[in-house]
């Protein structure tokens, strides 16, 4: 960590950039600093809520999970920020951005329990800082990267790239097929790495793990996969996107390799925002930014790999600077537990009314891959599938969207399809209810569509 004098000097950075809901400024200050019992009671959860973010009135999102949902107070201070760089821009980027990064940096270490600051980096999105580790490692031919079928279709392509590149890697696929159970995952892991990890002298295997997978929207035991990569010297790389925010993060305790997640999904900044978690005993393996910064050092120079993305060239600053009101947003609403706590019975809770009035069922009824976000089956049977067109849940995302004001993610999945809600603190189990009405009614027009039938 920082030192004392250091440690001061980025608190004093942090008290600026804290927030407070303006529209509440009519309430003393205190009734911003007493105990948990008044703080619950100026933040119900439901929607309550709703004032307190973004989205237009009557709009039903279940989509939190895509792109996130900026809480009112953080996109003001966000904007505040922009004008703050607009009103001085050449004395924001020469000489108070490097403390305020520094204070981002320093706030989501330790919200993450990494073991030290140049530890977390800020990059864009998920995607991005999983091609700027995968770029680095420069891959040779013989070398083993694995992935799964479940992996985000970006993050796919990715490993295909690589694959695909000269020299050429070995890409690996394990399939997952939902519903199933953690040990059973677990157990597929371990089997493939013996059955189909040959090395020879010099081989690297890296494993791209999700620990929220996109599509089904499941928990996966993430980390007893990086624990199996330990202990068989393969390469984590856990792709977290929909991680920080939604399940606790500890880098000392699960020590991957590798790490990124989504700010802006989960943990309430802007757009866009996204850490690169890399521990220390890997820096030296992380020589290259995207795009190469002005902190490269050429072989064989030390990496210094913090000082890297300290300048990747002119860009909005104020998603990054973000983070510190959304953490002070999550402490005034009572903290991570309350708001995982509530967003989690939701999940199961509205889940399973979208269950009963679709007739169908939840994809993990024993609650053993569920957070925040809920898999949900649609009733359209394997025959009515093959007749509908192929980019069903395309259609179905439009219909909601235009016809009914709402939106829940769709997708297919072993051969059926499914939707993934996702719970906020400003839903209630009647928002599920009115989302899984619309979907019984698009997926009863689109067969009747098909088959000419009224």
């Amino acid at each position: 960590g920082a030192g004392q004098s250091e440690a001061t000097e980025i608190a004093k950075i942090v008290q600026k950039l804290d927030i407070v809901d303006k529209r509440d400024e009519a309430q003393p200050p205190e009734a911003l600093s007493k105990d948990s019992g008044d703080r619950k009671e100026k933040y119900q959860f439901g929607h309550a809520m709703l004032p307190h973010f973004c989205l237009e009135k009557g709009y039903v999102n279940l989509n939190h999970g895509s792109y996130g949902s900026c809480p009112r107070p953080v996109f003001d201070s966000a904007q505040e920020m922009a004008l703050k760089i607009e009103s001085k821009p050449d004395y924001f980027f020469r000489i108070e951005l490097f403390g305020y990064m520094k204070a981002v940096r320093e706030s989501l270490a330790t919200f993450i329990n990494a073991s030290h600051i140049d530890e977390v980096v800020m990059v864009p999105n998920a995607t991005h800082g999983i091609n700027v580790i995968l770029h680095n490692l420069q891959l040779k031919e013989g070398d083993i990267l694995i992935g799964f079928n479940t992996t985000y279709v970006a993050i796919s392509s990715t490993l295909r790239r690589y694959a695909d590149a000269t020299p050429t890697p070995q890409l690996q696929i394990i399939t997952l097929a939902f519903p199933t159970t953690p040990e059973a995952i677990i157990s597929t892991f371990r089997k493939h790495i013996e059955q189909n990890v040959k090395r020879t002298a010099g081989t690297r295997v890296v494993a791209l793990i999700d620990a929220i997978i996109s599509n089904p929207g499941v928990l996966l035991p993430w980390e007893e996969l990086v624990q199996i990569c330990k202990e068989n010297r393969i390469v984590s790389v856990v792709d977290a996107a929909h991680a920080i925010g939604q399940i606790p993060l500890d880098m000392q305790r699960t020590d991957p390799d590798y790490l990124v997640s989504n700010c802006h999904k989960w943990l309430y900044t802007k757009r866009s925002s996204s850490i690169l978690y890399t521990p220390k005993r890997n820096h030296q393996s992380m020589r290259w930014t995207f795009p190469i910064s002005e902190g490269y050092t050429s072989p064989p120079n030390e990496v210094k790999f913090a000082e890297q993305y300290e300048w990747l060239g002119t860009i909005d600053y104020a998603p990054y600077l973000s983070v510190i009101p959304a953490l002070q947003f999550r402490k005034e609403l009572g903290g991570e537990d309350r708001i995982r706590s509530y967003c989690h019975g939701l999940a199961r809770e509205g889940g399973s009314k979208m269950a009963e009035i679709l007739g169908t069922e939840l994809m993990d009824k024993d609650d053993k891959f569920t957070a925040n976000m809920v898999d949900v089956l649609l009733p359209l049977s394997e025959e009515e599938i093959k007749i509908l067109p192929s980019n069903v849940p395309g259609i179905i995302h439009t219909r909601l969207l235009e016809n009914w004001h709402c939106m829940s993610a769709v997708y297919k999945h072993n051969g059926k399809i499914w939707t993934r809600a996702s719970a906020q603190i400003w839903i209630e189990v009647s928002d599920f209810e009115y989302v899984a009405r619309a979907l019984a009614t698009i997926c009863k027009d689109l067969v009747q569509e098909a088959t000419g039938s009224q």
